[in-house]
């Protein structure tokens, strides 16, 4: 019963899903469907507010009301904004199966499932793809939900790492004795977060991970090229004291896809510099950054 329902369900989905050969999918819905499905969602004032309505109701209420208000920017390979657009089927049957199986990949649990070697599999392939050197140099990789996850994983780790660096090894860490002693421990007055043309969720995690929204300080390289990184400015910025640093780079920034270094020579100079200031530097995946690869001293 439960299976049959299920594949009736995705017939349907994909059905309203399916674009005719030559024709263009509708990249937004039309106002009167979005009024339609506005007017569809459950209302507070009704005696039923809260009563179930069955699996066969709620889906056809899901399918018939809400999805023609939904923008077609996944049946369409043009890009309306936000990073969303497309996805390719083998993709979706990957998520189907995602979602069928729920496994948790964050505990290792090898006698039990293969969930955590799969993701890991697919983290040295990304590694390897992206010729960043071999495993072995990425301990802790993960895969996250997205460019809020992203950057709070990445940010914490940094404020972890500056703050440790200050700190003598009996002294603790952020980890074990909370931010406000460890940087009172480490004559720590600030920590800062030095960007160019920083994703949006780059301000959210600051405020998240306890540094504030403040923290984050645009360094842009000119009003011509605001998602280069101004280098000069971030050595001088390095050079404050009491003052511990976050360096976050942009890998292809997600309104114009530009780097916010030039090339290897940026890099190297911006490594040079966080080594020398025990500085962190987190690169943010830019378009879809659905990972983070923190480069560490």
């Amino acid at each position: 019963m439960e299976s049959n329902f299920i594949e009736q369900a995705q017939r349907r989905i994909r059905q309203s899903a399916a674009v005719a050969p030559g024709e263009h999918a509708p990249t937004l819905p039309g106002l009167s469907n979005i009024s339609h499905a506005r007017a569809s969602l459950p209302d507070v004032a009704r005696e039923n507010y809260l009563t179930g309505l069955g699996p066969t109701a709620t889906f056809n209420h899901l399918i018939d009301d809400i999805v023609p208000g939904l923008n077609g920017e996944n049946r369409s390979g043009r890009y309306w904004g936000f990073v969303t657009g497309s996805t390719l089927p083998i993709a979706e049957l990957a998520d189907n199966i995602v979602s069928a199986y729920d496994q948790n990949v964050q505990v290792h649990l090898p006698e039990q499932t293969i969930s955590t070697e799969v993701e890991d599999a697919a983290l040295k392939m990304l590694l390897r793809l992206l010729r960043l050197g071999e495993p072995e140099q990425w301990e802790g990789r993960t895969f996250t939900t997205g460019a809020t996850a992203s950057n709070i994983l990445g940010l914490a780790c940094g404020r972890e790492a500056v703050v440790a660096s200050r700190l003598a090894e009996d002294l603790g860490s952020v980890g074990e004795v909370g931010l406000l002693r460890a940087c009172m421990k480490a004559g720590i007055e600030e920590i800062q977060v030095l960007t160019s043309m920083g994703h949006s969720s780059l301000s959210k995690a600051a405020s998240v991970v306890g540094l504030g929204r403040t923290s984050v300080k645009s360094l842009p390289f000119s009003d011509a090229e605001p998602w280069r990184l101004d280098i000069d400015a971030v050595e001088r910025e390095l050079q404050r004291k009491n003052v511990a640093s976050i360096i976050a780079i942009s890998a292809g920034e997600v309104n114009t896809g530009r780097f916010a270094t030039t090339g290897i020579e940026d890099m190297t100079r911006l490594r040079r510099l966080a080594d020398q200031y025990q500085a962190w530097i987190h690169a943010d995946g830019g378009p879809k950054p659905t990972h983070t690869l923190n480069l560490e001293s």
